[in-house]
């Protein structure tokens, strides 16, 4: 390996644990949005296809969720009131998006992606 590769190497590992640790706390305070710093960093670091980077990002924000959940389970901030109200639809849903990752192209995935960030961006400064 010459001094090129090596430095690129090392860089490109610094950087994953710089981002991680960025994706972690954004998921851990604001309780998602780990997820997007993940799937831009894979996106830019991996030659993996997005559909790959999407699963790979949903694998590391639910084990993030799951270590900060029990930080917020300890503290009594979940509203278990609502949660057999979304938890089904929501395992629907993450059944059915996960079937159809595979059906789509890329390009669409990235529109849907793209579309949802804008719209949440407005959503949360119009708040």
């Amino acid at each position: 390996m010459n001094l090129k590769n090596f430095k690129i190497k090392y860089l490109n590992i610094g950087l994953f644990i710089l981002l991680s640790f960025i994706a972690g706390g954004i998921n851990g305070f604001l309780g998602t949005g780990g997820g997007i710093i993940f799937i831009y960093m894979l996106s830019f670091l991996t030659k993996n296809e997005n559909k790959d980077n999407y699963a790979t990002s949903l694998c590391a924000t639910f084990i993030i969720s799951s270590v900060g959940l029990i930080f917020y389970l300890r503290r009594s901030c979940v509203d278990f009131s609502i949660i057999g109200e979304v938890l089904l639809p929501a395992i629907a849903g993450g059944i059915i998006g996960a079937l159809l990752v595979d059906k789509m192209k890329v390009k669409y995935l990235n529109l849907i992606f793209a579309l949802l960030i804008i719209y949440s961006g407005f959503n949360l400064l119009m708040r």
